[in-house]
């Protein structure tokens, strides 16, 4: 996507509010392996983890939950979709919905720790 005025590169980072961040990073750093770096800013109430891509999340300890909109997520795309779905079945994880959108892209959807809506998804197959 561009403008005459600048380029967009891509995501650099996602924002989640969470209620402890203790419980929130087991499930983003130990269940999900995302690795934790260390914060450009000094806040004891935020942790930032980086994806292999680049792409950072920053989880923010807060009160204001939950979040007005269930639509808000973020999207984890993933090789192989159908061992994600076993092993959220073995840990008994609840998928919320699962489908294969018109491009033929599959995904799933669960929540975190609080509630905030998780998605999982092959690459897309739409071509700009």
């Amino acid at each position: 996507m561009s403008s005459k005025e600048f380029d967009l590169k891509g995501v650099n980072h996602a924002v989640y509010l969470v209620s402890n961040l203790e419980r929130s990073l087991k499930f983003y750093r130990d269940y999900l392996g995302i690795k934790q770096i260390p914060k450009m800013v000094p806040q004891d109430h935020l942790v930032w983890l980086l994806l292999p891509s680049g792409v950072m999340i920053h989880l923010i300890e807060s009160e204001e939950l939950p979040l007005p909109s269930q639509r808000t997520h973020i999207a984890f795309e993933v090789d192989d979709i159908d061992k994600v779905t076993e092993k959220l079945k073995k840990d008994k994880i609840e998928i919320l919905t699962s489908g294969v959108r018109l491009d033929g892209q599959r995904y799933l959807f669960i929540y975190d720790p609080d509630q905030n809506r998780v998605e999982f998804c092959t690459v897309s197959n739409f071509n700009m």
